[in-house]
């Protein structure tokens, strides 16, 4: 096969993009008594789940086979940004005391009104399309960065950024979701401090499932590909 870089170029295009490892959205239950709000920004990364079939090797004449018999997952890990009020360390440890209670040392229930397995969602999000508006015919002025950075994203509007998101005229940008069942936090590794001055305080946890189903899409619309294109070029022009 020869190679082609326009080839490659189109074909990276007809699938909507190269993915990227740092868009991404994990969804974690809520907890009563712990703060689960934007808990999900605090997470820096977090694996997407395999699968291995195990088997037997069975001889056939003069030839071995393997034979499926059953099926292995294993941990995923996540990492977090761990803030002054320590709230996701406290969310693990109450999540944790519903499997073993701490005061009690009594092994709580699977599932139920106490219980501590949940299904939990990992989505690989794809990058959306925007187009500045500060400076812009729009009448936005640019901001002083300091207060730039402060802004929120307001509708399709991400201030910070200064960019106007087109992927608020079409559906969510999921290009594979990932649900694990009857996930729990079976480790939550502990946190060293030093007196490194730059050190970042991060936590890092292992949950166990019973098993992992994908919901995919080939993350590309033509049709909505288009509408963003057209509409991005349109404005960028405007921009210039």
């Amino acid at each position: 096969m020869t190679y082609s870089i326009d080839k490659f170029k189109g074909l990276v295009s007809s699938k909507g993009g190269i993915a990227r490892t740092n868009i991404f959205r994990v969804t974690l239950p809520a907890l009563p008594g712990a703060t689960t709000r934007d808990i999900d920004l605090l997470c820096k990364d977090v694996v997407l789940p395999g699968r291995q079939i195990v088997s037997n090797e069975r001889r056939i004449g003069v030839h071995m086979e393997k034979i499926p018999y059953g099926y292995a997952v294993t941990d995923v890990s996540l990492t977090f940004n761990v803030l002054n009020d320590y709230g996701i360390r406290k969310y693990f440890e109450i999540w944790q005391n519903r499997a073993v209670n701490q005061n009690t040392f009594e092994v709580g229930y699977q599932k139920g009104a106490d219980g501590y397995a949940f299904d939990i969602k990992i989505e690989q999000l794809k990058h959306g399309v925007g187009f500045p508006v500060y400076s812009t015919p729009l009448g936005i002025p640019k901001l002083p960065t300091i207060l730039q950075n402060r802004l929120p994203k307001v509708g399709p509007f991400d201030l910070a950024q200064g960019e106007l998101d087109l992927n608020f005229i079409t559906k969510e940008d999921v290009v594979y979701s990932c649900t694990l069942f009857n996930a729990y936090p079976t480790t939550m590794n502990d946190i060293q401090l030093n007196n490194d001055q730059d050190g970042i305080v991060e936590l890092n946890v292992q949950l166990s499932y019973k098993n992992w189903k994908s919901n995919q899409t080939d993350g590309y619309n033509p049709v909505e590909n288009f509408v963003k294109t057209a509409i991005g070029t349109a404005l960028t022009r405007l921009t210039n």
